[in-house]
């Protein structure tokens, strides 16, 4: 079996991964890159063209410096790659005025000094037309929301990180982490790899290590959908934000949780249903799905959207790693000083990815990190007491 050698081994290199990959490389450290898929690859959680980035976040103002760290890289990547990855439209949500999650959204935007517009009635009609607003509707705009083009940015972070010298394998299975003297063995089914720090970002693949880690992931598929416009100049204006809808008042049955972007090809508008499929053990091979799975995203979008077609054009499946918490794992493996877990961000991780992998270069090199991620301890489904000195990854 091939044996290698570098400083860090990256487990999994796609939203994590990918950043962690690009942040290692510009900081001079020899990186592999391992991952089960091509790289990058079609199965991923970042599948499907977009991701909403937000800044007043309604999961919590302790997400805010992660964000603001996030929006500066996507920034940095931008730059160093001449890609545009990161589209300010603003981002509104429309709840119904007694909707749980409106106060925990305020919260986040007052208690970070976050910049936010509230909006009701004709005001808010006006001014978001293609949704309907009803009079129990409140708007809450961030304006420093938008989308990221979310294959887009992994793919122009692994170049970068290539360019930089990092050196990519895919289409291979990672078997272990053990201790190897004062370093680390990261065993595949093709090759051994010694190192002296490990990344384990296998995303949606990461059940074993979350095992590992005292906790089940669950992974979850998502159906994406695209709908034809009506009238394409009304979703492909300069001021049409990202969106995201909850109607979930008393006596309504569906409880309708979607989101959706301005039309990025200038007829079709993806607006994706916040529910997910049963869960499945893995996504190694591709996961079918009853088209009946389709006809709650109709019924909202002919509710809700008017002026899109109720009819899906596009489809694509993508899958996230959730957690019981809905928060990830990020930081130092007890026992296992130099390697670091980042899984199960729960469907809300890669707005922060380019944050995310910053942080785990910073704990894998430094042992520390100026951004507080302490509320995503991996240690805190184990005992206080946990040690490990080996992961099974598969």
């Amino acid at each position: 079996m091939t044996a290698l050698e570098t400083d860090v081994v990256v487990v999994g290199v796609g939203s994590v991964g990918s950043m962690a990959s690009w942040q290692l490389a510009s900081r001079g450290q020899r990186v592999i890159g391992i991952d089960r898929f091509s790289i990058p690859g079609p199965f991923s959680a970042y599948a499907g063209e977009s991701r909403i980035f937000r800044k007043v976040y309604a999961e919590g103002g302790h997400y805010t410096p992660l964000l603001q760290r996030s929006q500066d890289l996507w920034r940095e990547l931008e730059k160093v790659t001449g890609t545009e990855l990161l589209s300010t439209t603003g981002a509104v949500t429309i709840y119904d005025d007694h909707n749980p999650r409106l106060a925990s959204l305020l919260a986040a935007g007052k208690d970070n000094g976050l910049d936010y517009e509230l909006l009701r009635g004709d005001e808010a009609r006006a001014k978001y037309p293609e949704h309907v607003i009803r009079d129990t509707d409140v708007t809450i705009l961030d304006p420093e929301g938008g989308y990221l083009k979310s294959e887009k940015a992994v793919t122009a972070a692994l170049a970068e990180a290539a360019r930089l010298g990092a050196r990519f394998l895919g289409n291979r299975k990672a078997q272990s982490v053990e201790k190897h003297g004062d370093r680390y063995l990261v065993r595949t089914d093709q090759e051994e790899i010694i190192a002296s720090r490990v990344i384990i970002s296998q995303g949606n693949g990461a059940g074993a290590l979350c095992k590992e880690l005292g906790v089940h992931l669950s992974v979850l598929p998502q159906i994406l959908t695209w709908f034809p416009a009506a009238d394409p100049a009304t979703f492909c204006r300069e001021d049409m934000p990202v969106f995201l809808r909850r109607a979930e008042e008393d006596g309504r049955p569906d409880k309708a949780q979607f989101y959706g972007f301005p039309s990025a090809d200038g007829w079709t508008v993806k607006v994706v249903a916040s529910i997910f499929l049963d869960e499945v053990e893995s996504m190694e091979k591709p996961h079918t799905w009853d088209p009946q799975h389709l006809n709650t995203i109709r019924a909202w979008v002919r509710e809700f959207i008017p002026g899109l077609v109720p009819e899906p054009l596009r489809v694509a499946v993508c899958a996230d790693g959730h957690l019981p918490d809905a928060t990830g794992l990020l930081g130092m493996v007890p026992g296992m000083e130099g390697v670091v877990a980042a899984a199960g961000f729960s469907g809300h991780g890669f707005k922060m990815a380019s944050a995310l992998g910053a942080v785990a270069a910073d704990l894998v090199l430094d042992g520390t990190t100026d951004t507080d991620v302490s509320f995503m301890n991996p240690a805190r489904f184990l005992g206080p007491d946990a040690r490990l000195s080996s992961l099974a990854l598969s």
